[in-house]
């Protein structure tokens, strides 16, 4: 509810006795007046005043805090000083006030709610009579950040809001309740033309555009061409459509394509793709210097001039322009922009006078060129397809497709645009139906007009006649002319030659510049976000435009390799798969974005659909084969490559990815449909909540819960925090898992804030775990001080905690080493939680620095650690849990004995056994003990040993379990004397502890002293474990681990008692395990 402040005026005491009413406010009076310092409430900018107003009555809608009443109260007085200093006649100053408007409620006092919302004008005296008010809105409570641009700046990292805690408490420093002022983002100012359009367009005319364009419409025919085109610009805008999508999802950063691409698919794909990107557009600086340094190695030739030869040449000019121009873009994106502007209307004119040029009739040279003009007969016959010298339409599409590979110009600077969201659709798409409208303008006409093949004689021009437009020349190969022999037909076509050589060298180099404009950038984008290691060198920047020095060399260098061949069609297939491959994945990532239905997948860019996306993502990888299969499966091997480096090195990259959000839906789904799926006894898997405290204080439990449910089932570390506070569990909690994920712990993690042990515990039990995925086994550490430390109630609640299992029907497992479990002392975790806790305090109050980035700070997380420590009783522990450790390289070789002497569903059994098939148990073998089987009514004699040992055996073997050996056991000797003393003893020290305790003797009613063991009678069951001590000492006081079955605490028995039976089957044992399922089967023998 809104609450606010009501100021209206009052009557004086003297007016109120006349009967009189108060006069109204004038307009010179102030009219306000804060319920809290009105200092902080008001945003930065406004003028501080301060308040005057006459005497007023202050009525309060909810409630407001005790401080703000003095303060209020404070302000009233000096009201009423005022009114009487009015009264006398005196002068009172009136300056600028707070009209604070309100509700009509009357609770002057009460301190029981929050401030009230203050909602006020800025009021100022114009002239007499005359008020001007803008109003200021300060929000329900002035504490608060109010909702701006910067608070959801991710690259801001000054803290912007207080935190809940603070919120909730009232202990918010006024400087931070308002947002520090941020350097806004410094734009560019190129425009949707300017930006994507031309530069898309000088991008998708390149150097095909007259050098490639007429001999493709000859190879493949003027029909085949058409399917070209078509083929090769729907990829294109369909392309551009996912691009859209993307790029309208947000903010833009450095980097185009491979930012976008690492945003959605993850650092994996986003480093493969940037470094396939950036290949691609310096390869395609290559392609079209190539065509540049050809034509002007053609025109040197004409006039008989040579450096070298003809391919050295080539060479040589290529390398030439590629060093002018890259020192070019140096002078910036302005500049380049506006140059490209220039090249467009040269480009423009090229193509207008190639098509003026067909409908003016050759003369005899140009015709033995073969430019004979238009005829119907010759239309039809460069109509068909003509493929010749080993061409095919896929190879001559391959050619073609770098002609549509500038769609994505407009991502790749999206750092100079004004606006990208709104600038890359629009540009793009009308960019490519520009582009393939000019193709066919271009093309169609130039072929119509031309033969495929001519000598360049004009004495051949008498074979020449308009049923049989043929020369000599091609039946016996040797054409020098037309349009597939030669590469600058469009020359011979237009009217002003120069115009077309202008227009090749328009093309060329403006292609070359955008690229050797957006591959330096696009590889500076991916290694500034420090994904590889060794190429945060080439991150650096430069200058005020931050221009990547570094990058331009590497891309030069790269560039000249590519330049050697002097083979544009070679060059032409290498470009064309790297553009595909980076095409499949923006149409993968968009499908990606989109089918997990990810709540921050919000394009502004609505005509795209997932399904299509993915089928253009898929028509591009089976596009890359068919053209040149070769270099498609180096351009595939190199991002698997790239994306494998990436995986295993674990770049610290929180991107929100499209892929992480498909996890989680998945994940989502696949639980949901678990809850339909019935449960079978063969889908048995161990579902095991291990109380392990935290994981890296009692790693030895966490490492044999992990042994045991490696990649078999669910493994949920619970730890019970006494009276934490939740700052501190969410430290704990970050801090494990990081723990896990380095040592390799398949596990989740799950505290719980309690009053005491069992009743966190109790609480874990029924509330771990989600639908169907929750614990079916509770995995404790035995609690080796029940006997000492009786007093405080713990050994109570640990027992509670076991029958609490049972009764939430969970099997029970407890673990026992004579070295414990706890490492505490061991490890650095006070101080890994107070020295991040410095890091986030440390991130939360970075500063900006002059230049609007955020200083950098020395203050690095501290991992979880083990210390140096000379306690041998804290080393054994420590090598306790490196002995339990998975590992490649760490086996404990030995036996399991397994002492599976009640049938409580197969458990006993399972488990020992799924612990052989991961590591480091896997070189242990099971030996297994038995008890025979009881005898029948009608039975004459017992089970010899061999019949029991037989039957045990055959029923292993039915459960395809081995077993090294089989030893069946007899517990109804009696125990020895040396035993039964050591017991004694048990109860005696523990009868003395609980003797000490006022408090048992107080509380246990139920079990006076002289009656708390019943033991002393030494009952049958009782007997019956000692002896079962006695065989364990004799067989298994070697072996590498135990497991036994877990006796059941009675009704009826006490805590100290049934603590007494556990001690009496581990102590001075090797690691034993103690199991008890649920009496539900978990083994069968059928199919």
């Amino acid at each position: 509810m809104d609450a606010t402040l009501k100021i209206t005026p009052v009557p004086s005491p003297k007016q109120a006795a006349r009967g009189h009413a108060a006069r109204p406010w004038t307009d010179s009076e102030a009219m306000a007046l804060s319920a809290h310092r009105i200092a902080e409430a008001i945003p930065n900018g406004v003028r501080r005043t301060p308040i005057r107003s006459p005497k007023v009555s202050i009525h309060m809608q909810a409630a407001s805090h005790l401080q703000a009443v003095d303060r209020l109260s404070e302000r009233r007085d000096e009201a009423r000083k005022e009114e009487r200093q009015e009264e006398r006649g005196e002068p009172v100053k009136s300056e600028v006030t707070f009209d604070i408007m309100e509700n009509d409620t009357e609770a002057e006092t009460d301190d029981l709610g929050p401030l009230p919302t203050i909602t006020n004008h800025r009021v100022s005296t114009v002239g007499d009579g005359e008020v001007r008010t803008r109003k200021i809105s300060i929000g329900f409570d002035p504490t608060e950040a109010i909702p701006t641009v910067v608070n959801y700046d991710q690259l801001h990292t000054t803290r912007v809001r207080p935190t809940i805690e603070e919120l909730i408490s009232g202990e918010v420093k006024p400087e931070e309740a308002e947002s520090a002022p941020v350097a806004a983002k410094k734009r560019g100012q190129l425009g949707w033309i300017r930006g994507v359009f031309l530069w898309s367009i000088l991008n998708l005319w390149g150097v095909m555009l007259f050098l490639r364009i007429a001999w493709m419409n000859a190879q493949a025919g003027m029909g085949l061409f058409l399917v070209i085109v078509l083929i090769g610009s729907t990829i294109a805008i369909l392309t551009s459509l996912s691009t859209s999508a993307i790029s309208t999802n947000g903010e833009i950063g450095s980097g185009g394509t491979y930012y976008m691409i690492s945003r959605s698919l993850g650092p994996e794909f986003g480093t493969a793709i940037g470094i396939i990107f950036t290949l691609a557009n310096t390869v395609n600086v290559s392609l079209n210097l190539q065509g540049f340094a050809e034509t002007v190695a053609n025109l040197l030739g004409e006039n008989g001039l040579y450096m070298v030869d003809r391919a050295n040449d080539m060479r040589i000019i290529g390398v030439i322009a590629l060093i002018a121009l890259t020192l070019f873009t140096f002078c910036g994106m302005e500049l380049a922009s506006k140059l490209q502007s220039v090249f467009f209307v040269i480009l423009l004119a090229a193509i207008l006078n190639i098509f003026i040029g067909c409908w003016i009739p050759p003369n005899d040279a140009e015709r033995a060129r073969g430019f004979v003009g238009p005829s119907s007969q010759l239309f039809a016959d460069n109509f068909k397809p003509a493929f010749q010298k080993n061409e095919t339409f896929m190879s001559v599409f391959g050619v073609f497709f770098p002609s549509v590979t500038g769609i994505l110009a407009g991502t790749s600077i999206t750092g100079d645009l004004r606006d990208p969201s709104g600038a890359i659709p629009k540009g793009t798409i009308y960019a490519i139906i520009f582009t393939s409208i000019s193709y066919i303008f271009v093309g169609w006409p130039t072929v119509a007009v031309t033969l495929r093949h001519a000598s360049g004689n004009i004495s051949d021009l008498i074979y020449l006649n308009h049923s049989s437009p043929h020369f000599p020349c091609e039946a016996s190969a040797t054409c020098t002319e037309g349009n597939i022999d030669n590469y600058d037909i469009m020359q011979v076509v237009a009217h002003f030659r120069w115009i077309i050589v202008c227009g090749i060298f328009a093309a060329t180099l403006s292609t070359s510049l955008g690229c050797i404009v957006f591959a330096p950038k696009i590889f500076q984008a991916v290694c500034r976000d420090k994904i590889l290691p060794g190429f945060k060198f080439f991150a650096k920047g430069y200058g005020r435009n931050d221009e990547p020095y570094r990058a331009y060399a590497l891309g030069t260098v790269i560039a000249v390799a590519f330049l050697m061949p002097s083979d544009l069609n070679f060059i032409s297939a290498i470009v064309s798969n790297f553009f595909l491959l980076t095409y499949a994945l923006v149409n993968y990532a968009t499908f990606n974005a989109s089918f997990s239905r990810q709540p921050g997948w919000r394009p502004t860019f609505k005509y795209y659909n997932l399904w299509l996306s993915l089928a253009t993502g898929i028509a591009c990888l089976v596009i890359m084969f068919l053209i040149h299969w070769i270099s498609a499966i180096l351009s595939i091997a190199l991002i698997v490559i790239v994306w494998i480096c990436v995986y295993y090195l674990k770049p610290a990259a929180n991107w929100g990815t499209s892929l992480e959000a498909g996890i989680f839906r998945n994940a989502l789904v696949d639980a949901l449909k678990l809850l339909h799926v019935q449960e079978h006894i063969k889908n048995y898997r161990p579902q095991i909540l291990a109380l392990t405290g935290l994981p890296p204080v009692r790693p030895a439990l966490v490492y044999f819960a992990n042994s045991i449910c490696h990649s078999t089932g669910l493994l949920i570390c619970g730890h019970v925090l006494i009276d934490e506070s939740p700052q501190q569990r969410r430290t704990v909690q970050q801090e494990t898992y990081k723990w896990l994920r380095r040592t390799h712990v398949k596990s989740f993690y799950d505290s719980i804030v309690a009053a005491s042990f069992a009743d966190g515990a109790k609480a874990l039990i029924q509330t771990s775990g989600l639908g169907k995925m929750k614990p079916n086994i509770l995995f404790m550490g035995y609690y080796r001080q029940w006997a000492t430390k009786y007093a405080e109630g713990l050994t109570e609640e640990y027992v509670s905690v076991i029958r609490s299992a049972f009764e939430n029907r969970l099997a029970v497992m407890i673990l026992c080493a004579k070295e414990g479990f706890g490492i505490s002392e061991a490890v650095n975790f006070d101080q890994l939680v107070l020295q991040n806790a410095l890091t986030r305090v440390a991130t939360e109050d970075n500063v900006l620095d002059r230049s609007g980035k955020a200083a950098e700070r020395t203050i690095d997380n501290v991992t979880v650690e083990v210390k140096d420590v000379k306690n041998p009783e804290m080393l054994a522990r420590i090598e306790l849990s490196k002995r339990f450790e998975a590992g490649k390289k760490k086996i404990i070789l030995g036996e399991i004995h397994v002492w599976w002497l009640y049938d409580d569903g197969g458990l006993g059994l399972l488990l020992p056994y799924l612990l052989t098939q991961s590591s480091p148990w896997r070189g242990c073998k099971l030996k297994v003990f038995c008890l025979p089987a009881k005898p029948k009514e009608d039975a004459s004699e017992a089970p010899t040993e061999e019949q029991i040992k037989s039957n045990m055996r055959a029923l292993l073997d039915k459960f395809r379990i081995e077993a090294l050996d089989v030893v069946p056991v007899d517990l109804d000797i009696a125990p020895s004397a040396a035993n039964m003393q050591w017991f004694q003893k048990i109860i005696e020290e523990n009868t003395r502890e609980r003797r000490k305790s006022v408090h048992s003797i107080i509380h246990d009613r139920r079990d006076p002293l002289n009656k708390h063991f019943s033991m002393v009678d030494l009952k049958e069951k009782t007997k019956r474990h000692i002896r079962l001590r006695d065989l364990l000492l004799e067989h298994s006081a070697k072996s590498a681990l135990n497991v036994v079955t877990l006796p059941l605490p009675k009704k009826d028995q006490t805590a100290p008692l049934y603590m007494a039976t556990l001690e009496t089957l581990t102590a001075d044992l090797p690691p034993t395990l103690l199991v008890r399922g649920t009496q539900e089967n978990v083994l069968t023998y059928y199919c």
